[in-house]
């Protein structure tokens, strides 16, 4: 099965934007950055309530970086260009890596959710032809498998945790040579690590959901045009905008607040 190319560079159908896709970035990207949020006021300003918050979220906040890998994903089909995308994007993330080793070596960002996300728009980007020519009815859940099968690769195994389970070899365990696979020893740190394993192939099982959402627009139900929040839509446009300043905007109204309020330690 070979999918039609798409000409525009955004999540358009024929002359309409799928703004659905916008809404459910915008809301992912909120609850970031909530949890950043949490985050900061948990281990910067060393609140006991800020730790309650973020430990609360700490099992919730991995289907938030799924939806943005599969949204991510999604949107690689609509891209004029996603090896300049992905380009553009690992020179940001490496950019984070670079400025979060040198002023907070011990919270670093060495592998996150923009290097992964960057790794496989230049992957698929790279590879597009070869991708579309593959049947998405087979790919998606080959890609849900393969992801499933090396979740727990950090942890030193591949396989169902508690049904069956794989262990590495100790020579792949004994340094972090390996580490943007998912492959680390004891000790490695990154505050935001995603590897290619497994979440390459949720951004994949995305992109061939992507082709297919492009293959059928005509046939998408009316509501994925919709735009009754366009505050909504327009986050979900321009993620990574705010994904950069966030943080920085975060940390500078919490530390006023503090000087004012003393809430924290």
């Amino acid at each position: 099965m070979e999918y039609e190319r798409k000409p525009s560079s955004s999540l358009c159908c024929c002359d309409k934007r799928i703004t659905f896709i916008d809404y459910i970035r915008g809301i992912a990207l909120i609850y970031m950055i909530f949890y950043h949020i949490t985050f900061d006021l948990a281990f910067v300003l060393s609140t006991e309530w800020g730790k309650a918050a973020y430990y609360a979220n700490e099992n919730i906040v991995i289907f938030d970086t799924s939806s943005f890998i599969l949204l991510a994903g999604i949107s690689c089909a609509f891209s004029r260009s996603n090896l300049r995308r992905g380009g553009r994007l690992l020179a940001i993330a490496m950019a984070f890596t670079a400025v979060t080793a040198f002023f907070f070596p011990g919270e670093a960002i060495y592998f996150g959710i923009l290097h992964l996300m960057s790794t496989g728009m230049i992957l698929y980007g790279a590879f597009e032809d070869f991708f579309r020519k593959l049947p998405a009815v087979v790919m998606i859940p080959l890609c849900a498998v393969i992801f499933t099968f090396t979740y727990f690769i950090s942890k030193g195994f591949v396989g169902i945790k508690g049904l069956f389970e794989i262990y590495l070899p100790g020579e792949l365990l004994a340094n972090n040579l390996l580490y943007p696979f998912g492959i680390i020893k004891g000790g490695f740190m990154s505050v935001d690590y995603v590897p290619l394993l497994p979440w390459l192939f949720l951004f994949l099982g995305g992109a061939y959901i992507g082709l297919l959402i492009a293959k059928y627009r005509e046939k998408l139900p009316g509501f994925c045009y919709a735009d009754p929040l366009p505050w909504l839509g327009f986050i979900g446009r321009h993620t990574l905008v705010v994904y950069i300043l966030h943080q920085p905007i975060i940390l500078a109204v919490l530390y006023a607040a503090d000087y004012f309020l003393h809430f924290s330690k």
